[in-house]
């Protein structure tokens, strides 16, 4: 026998003893119990019928007085049982007539009656025998000392009409000689306790008693009771016992059965990254212990691996999307960069061919920088580095740059594109000036990109109590669907992602423009039914500023160039067809460059001729770069003007710059207006601080 039998054995014979001993106590206790409440019921039903006995003479006694208040006094009807049957007229001690009451006259138990009466002429009660049979009398006194004297005999007739009304079984019987009579119970059967009380002889005879058969009423229903608990208790026992073995083969045998199945995977080559569950400390516990303990250095060796592959497997499918994305939207602009110049180089173009052409060119440069500067932007909000500079601006002045800068398109694809204030904007604001209008324009252009025909209506409105500006941006373009709406603001998410989609993008900017939103405090939301249009509202909150600087304190970079430029510039730039452009823009702005290939050689050339009005620096350069050169221009002695150019273009890389020396910083690719105005600033304002000093 295995040992999981032994067990199931062994837990069936403990519940089944254990459900017969508790029956035997339970039965044991039920009948005790059923015993004692069988006596105070029968005690109880005892009384009753004894009261009913005596309840008979009082019946007697109004049947009589009513007879007697009866003027002409009919003689009395005499029915037997339930009723009368005899009757008596006395006067004193005399018996004046009699009705069926010969046996009482043959014994003389009538004169002696009448003489009992005469002795208190009160009403007198009782039982008396005569003829051999007992008598139960009442008298109904109608004068002083005159009654009339009523009685049924006690037969088996009357007996057996009083049980009927009582409910039980009546008899009389003499009392045993020498015995004395008995009150209360005074035997018991199996099936029945016997009750009895004694009806004395009120002539001084031998004393009768009435004995009751009272039953032992609960007992079947005690007996169905236990058996029923009985039956209860081994079903619950054996839930328990199939629970109790279920655990058992839990605890035991399925915990065996796991280091089984462990030892013989390992044994047969298979994986060894198994633990075993340490679920208690005993000497299984222990077994599972040594046992995890001894695969451990294997499994960590497989999980890294499966680890590194899953991670790979992750970044290369990431990468693929990622690739796939942005070498659709960066081909798309440089096939028209590369194609128009290829045209241009052709040179059998018109003038307003090769005007129009440079257009193109121009604008598909600035969307292919506008979708770099979008993976930048993703980048560092992904990364937390989300930061902005606090300024001072209208911002009905910034709404209305950013309408009128989509115009153009809107009228080019005849939409009605409008502005409008619910509410009064404050004048001034303090906030993230450029993150605002980055935002605004991905909405508003959007608005303008995704409507082919109807309107595009930009509503602003200032919220006083929450301290933020509103924007509601609604189109009656193609709208977004209920299912596109749940990813409508996740990276590289569009309206329309197939490779035949009507409308280009890498789907980052609404995802950028809600996370710069939040990043703010603010947020972006949206409500769209396809095919009717979409409403997009902005909730940024801002500062209201008391007054608003001067341009050149919250714009820096927006001079207007106000004739030729004049000075001598020292540009340092490691990569010549960028050092060109550069030094052709400044010199056709009308200023002096020295040329210079890095940071060693720009230090030489101040070196030389340290007259210089302004210095432009590259910050990456080889054998030293713009951050070095401007260390060691300033500390021999350059105090004028330093422009840092440079393609790190994120917060912390313009911070360094400053840091390093610098007086102000550009991002490539850079505009040659911008680049203009940021010169001719750099030098008036190094002019009026050399007019202060003289």
């Amino acid at each position: 026998m295995t040992l999981r039998s032994r067990i199931r054995w062994l837990l069936v014979v403990a519940a089944v003893s254990c459900v017969s001993l508790i029956s035997i106590a339970l039965y044991q206790v039920n009948r005790t119990f059923l015993d004692r409440l069988n006596e105070q019921t029968a005690g109880r039903e005892l009384q009753k019928v004894e009261a009913a006995f005596l309840d008979q003479l009082s019946v007697l006694r109004v049947r009589a007085e009513d007879w007697t208040q009866q003027p002409d006094k009919p003689p009395l009807k005499l029915d037997g049982v339930g009723h009368l049957d005899l009757l008596m007229a006395l006067e004193n001690d005399r018996i004046v007539w009699q009705q069926d009451a010969e046996a009482l006259l043959a014994d003389g138990v009538a004169q002696r009656l009448a003489g009992r009466f005469a002795q208190s002429c009160s009403p007198i009660w009782g039982v008396v025998r005569a003829d051999d049979r007992a008598l139960l009398f009442i008298t109904a006194v109608e004068n002083h000392c005159e009654a009339y004297l009523l009685g049924v005999w006690l037969d088996s007739a009357w007996m057996s009409y009083l049980s009927d009304r009582v409910g039980h079984a009546l008899y009389v019987q003499d009392v045993s000689s020498g015995a004395e009579p008995v009150r209360g119970l005074a035997g018991e059967s199996s099936h029945a306790l016997e009750g009895r009380f004694p009806l004395p002889d009120y002539l001084g005879g031998a004393p009768l008693e009435v004995v009751v058969d009272l039953p032992r009423d609960g007992m079947g229903s005690m007996a169905t009771a236990v058996i029923a608990m009985i039956v209860i208790m081994f079903v619950l026992t054996g839930l328990t016992v199939i629970v109790v073995n279920m655990r058992i083969h839990t605890m035991l045998f399925g915990r065996l059965r796991l280091v089984h199945n462990a030892v013989r995977s390992i044994a047969r080559g298979g994986a060894l990254d198994q633990r075993l569950p340490v679920l208690s400390d005993d000497e299984i516990g222990e077994l599972a212990m040594d046992f995890n303990s001894m695969v451990d250095s294997i499994e960590n060796a497989q999980n890294q691996l499966a680890e590194a592959r899953l991670q790979a497997e992750s970044a290369s499918k990431t990468k693929s999307q990622f690739l796939a994305n942005m070498s659709h939207e960066i081909r798309t602009p440089m096939t028209a960069i590369l194609g128009y110049t290829e045209l241009l180089r052709g040179g059998s173009l018109t003038q307003e061919e090769q005007k129009r052409y440079l257009t193109i060119i121009q604008h598909n440069g600035d969307a292919l920088l506008a979708l770099i500067n979008d993976v930048l932007d993703l980048s560092r909000i992904e990364a937390g580095q989300v930061s902005g500079e606090q300024r001072v601006f209208s911002p009905q002045e910034l709404l209305d740059e950013v309408v009128d800068s989509l115009q153009l398109r809107a009228r080019e694809k005849g939409l009605q594109l409008a502005l409008s204030a619910s509410t009064a904007l404050p004048a001034t604001v303090s906030g993230d000036v450029f993150r605002l209008r980055q935002i605004l324009m991905n909405l508003a252009g959007n608005a303008v990109k995704f409507t082919e025909h109807g309107h595009v209506r930009v509503q602003a409105s200032w919220d006083d109590e929450g301290q933020c500006l509103k924007v509601r941006v609604d189109d009656t373009g193609i709208g977004i669907s209920e299912a596109q709406l749940k990813s409508i603001f996740q990276p590289f998410s569009q309206v329309d992602a197939s490779h035949s989609r009507r409308y280009a993008g890498t789907g980052l900017g609404l995802s950028i423009a809600r996370e710069l939103a939040r990043a703010h405090g603010g947020d972006i939301t949206v409500s769209s039914r396809e095919g009717r249009g979409s409403c997009f509202e902005l909730v940024l909150p801002l500062v209201v500023a008391s007054a608003m600087p001067s341009r050149h304190d919250s714009q820096p970079g927006v001079t207007v160039l106000e004739g030729p430029l004049a000075g001598r510039v020292l540009l340092a730039e490691d990569n010549q067809v960028n050092r060109l452009f550069v030094q052709k823009v400044l010199e056709n702005a009308g200023l002096t460059v020295i040329e210079a290939e890095n940071g060693r050689e720009a230090c030489r050339e101040y070196a030389d001729n340290p007259d210089f009005d302004l210095i432009v620096l590259d910050m990456q350069m080889p054998e030293m770069d713009g951050y070095q050169a401007v260390a060691e221009l300033r500390d021999r002695g350059f105090t004028g003007p330093v422009l840092a150019l440079t393609a790190n273009v994120l917060a912390m890389d313009r911070q360094r710059c400053l840091d390093a020396g610098c007086d102000e910083f550009l991002g490539k690719p850079v505009r040659i207006r911008e680049l203009i105005q940021v010169c001719s600033r750099l030098l008036s304002q190094a002019e009026a601080s050399l007019g202060l000093e003289s």
